[in-house]
């Protein structure tokens, strides 16, 4: 099978690795930095690079790796190149609005939304790896109106290349939960950086301070168009999470410990229960 990777960042050289190592596919790169794709190639990341207009055509699969405002205009400005019946994805963060715009286009190919859930705090090609996705899972959020098989063709493919798990969901659910498990975090660990004792922390810090400001590490053009695209799932959970905050806050305030003690007891007991 013939598979485009468009976009040869962090993710998209990711996929392309792991494509190469986990499967036999024949791999095609294209970036709009024509000396990354050329890298790539002499890498042996891919197997093949040049114009759109020569690779579109012949792919069964395309995965458009760009950030959330330039999937949808990619895709409908190529449509016409893309081989009839293929099937096109992407690996954005944010589902809901790429789906629903796409979905009113008479493409006569298959637009199916995706999600490898994979990331680090660096981007670009040179920090991409073929094991970025060793453990993920892989949501798959297909269009209404897509035939099962077409969807079960993606999630299989996700399988050959070694994802844990695969997860079939529509899109809003897909924004839904990621706004608590990924932009509620990042949202926090930024927050909690622009502490005044933030710049002072070494020598007073240890585990804790490391694993609530990781992700404050952040590619800050691309995440601020996925905390805009999902505002509503995103706000919802900041309302949720300042909510707790304020109870917390509370308790103190007024060194209410019994009350204080079942919050932390609460919360103890839900992370054992999850995970």
């Amino acid at each position: 099978m013939n598979i485009l990777v468009c976009g040869l960042g962090l993710i998209g050289a990711s996929l392309a690795k792991t494509l190469k190592k986990n499967t036999n596919h024949h791999i095609m790169g294209w970036n709009r930095t024509d000396s990354v794709a050329k890298r790539a190639l002499a890498d042996g990341v891919i197997d093949e690079t040049g114009e759109l207009e020569a690779m579109m055509p012949k792919a069964d699969v395309t995965i458009v790796n760009f950030y959330p405002e330039a999937i949808a205009p990619f895709i409908k400005e190529h449509k016409d190149l893309f081989k009839k019946n293929s099937i096109v994805t992407d690996s954005c963060g944010i589902k809901t609005k790429i789906c629903r715009e796409l979905e009113k286009e008479n493409f006569d190919f298959y637009f199916v939304g995706a999600h490898p859930m994979a990331g680090r705090e660096v981007s670009g090609y040179d920090n991409s790896l073929d094991d970025l996705f060793d453990n993920a899972s892989f949501i798959c959020t297909p269009c209404d109106g897509i035939p099962r098989y077409i969807s079960d063709a993606l999630v299989g493919l996700a399988q050959e290349m070694g994802f844990a798990r695969t997860v079939v969901t529509t899109p809003e659910h897909h924004d839904e939960m990621i706004a608590f498990t990924s932009q509620i975090a990042h949202v926090l660990a930024c927050s909690y950086v622009l502490s005044p004792l933030a710049p002072y922390h070494a020598g007073y810090s240890a585990g804790s301070y490391r694993d609530v400001s990781r992700v404050a590490r952040i590619n800050a053009d691309m995440w601020t168009e996925l905390f805009i695209d999902n505002k509503e799932p995103l706000v919802r959970e900041i309302d949720d999470l300042v909510s707790n905050l304020m109870k917390f806050k509370y308790c103190i305030v007024n060194e209410d410990a019994n009350e204080l003690c079942e919050l932390m007891k609460k919360g103890n007991k839900i992370k054992e229960e999850i995970g």
